[in-house]
């Protein structure tokens, strides 16, 4: 029972070390990814620029990649095709030698002459035997020399198309980029003739200065203006003669004055 506990334990001692340890390196990636884009945020718009006409100049490297493969392709297809168009016309020489010594060997009767040579029938016909085994045999060559021909046509063709596709795309990221950079002039410009500029020039900085001398004058000036009703007592009243119940007479009511009684009237 103990053993099953300390087994237990050494467990749970692990599972813990691992979540911590998957906590840690989730923390670490977090951080770090933070990092990096407030340090991408920072970079200049020049510097990016700068950086993707960089990108653009390397991929002259791929296009020459491309341009050597398509070079290869084209010289071996040429050797291919000269191969293929000796072997063919030597073919064609043999299949008519063949087909003029077979009308030979019909037509003799014990002795059959091959050019300068005179053979018999059985001699001739093995001999013939031996040349048609060959143009069998270099017929088979021929067919897979076109089919390779056929082959390496295709990859020519790809590459062709591949380069063409390197080459309009390179230049329409160079037109993209060339963009951009008129984009960015023309803020520039925008922000020199704007009084609140966002961008951390020294222009910018200048009139950033400019607005907060301009407030600390408001402040000073308006400091000034306050500088007498702070800092002056308030004059002194004379003293009133008037007695209290004058000064409170416009509180008090005026008396109600009875009415005059009424003389008769003589009729």
């Amino acid at each position: 029972m103990l053993k099953k506990l300390v087994v237990l334990g050494v467990i749970g001692v692990c599972a813990v070390s691992a979540v911590k340890e998957m906590k840690v390196g989730s923390y670490i990636r977090s951080e770090f990814n933070c990092l990096r884009e407030q340090a991408e945020s920072k970079i200049p718009p020049e510097r990016e620029i700068a950086r993707l006409r960089n990108e653009i100049k390397l991929l002259d490297k791929d296009i020459m990649t491309v341009v050597t493969q398509l070079a290869k392709e084209r010289v071996e297809v040429a050797q291919l095709r000269e191969k293929s168009d000796d072997l063919r016309a030597k073919q064609s020489r043999d299949k008519e030698l063949l087909q003029a010594r077979a009308t030979s060997i019909k037509n003799a009767t014990e002795q059959v002459t091959f050019g300068d040579r005179t053979l018999s029938t059985a001699e001739a016909k093995v001999e013939l035997e031996d040349g048609v085994r060959r143009f069998t045999t270099n017929q088979k060559s021929l067919e897979a020399i076109d089919g390779a021909v056929s082959s390496r046509e295709k990859v020519k063709l790809t590459l062709e198309k591949q380069l063409d596709a390197m080459k309009n795309q390179k230049a329409e990221l160079a037109a993209a980029v060339d963009a951009l950079e008129a984009e960015l002039t023309a803020l520039k410009l925008q922000q020199m003739e704007n009084k609140y500029q966002t961008d951390e020039t020294r222009l910018a900085k200048i009139k950033e200065d400019i607005r907060a001398l301009k407030t600390k004058f408001a402040i000073d000036r308006e400091k000034l203006a306050l500088m007498p009703s702070a800092l002056e007592s308030a004059p002194t009243k004379a003293a009133s003669a008037k007695s209290v119940d004058d000064i409170m007479a416009p509180l008090v009511k005026p008396a109600a004055t009875k009415p005059e009684p009424k003389m008769p009237t003589a009729e």
